[in-house]
């Protein structure tokens, strides 16, 4: 595999992953399979709207459906893979957010003549 296939493939993935939605969906299955009526419930998007982003992730290789009963249950593909993405991705975010700041200045007092 070249550099660049890897690239285009991790860039691919990294796509995937810009869904609120598909990260919700993904760090519910971490805690185990679910059918779309769970995760519905647990995301608070329309039925419609998760099958859709189920599929997508189902195509993507990153879950995987299986029938059960009447309902289709739908579980990580590579859990462990997806909770280190997870967490790479809380480390890149917590990264990007300015420390406070904590003014150190000193306040001027009520009775102080302004300048």
């Amino acid at each position: 595999m070249s550099k660049q296939a890897s690239s285009d493939e991790r860039a691919t993935t990294a796509g995937l992953l810009t869904s609120p939605l598909r990260l919700a969906i993904l760090e519910r299955l971490l805690d185990g399979p679910a059918i779309v009526g769970e995760l519905v419930e647990t995301i608070g998007a329309e039925q419609a709207v998760v099958s859709k982003q189920l599929g997508i992730l189902r195509d993507a290789g990153l879950i995987a459906c299986e029938p059960q009963g009447r309902c289709r249950s739908y579980a990580l593909t590579h859990a462990r893979r997806t909770r280190s993405l997870i967490a790479a991705l809380d480390a890149i975010t917590e990264a990007r957010t300015p420390a406070p700041t904590s003014d150190t200045s000193p306040k001027p007092s009520r009775g102080a003549p302004k300048r």
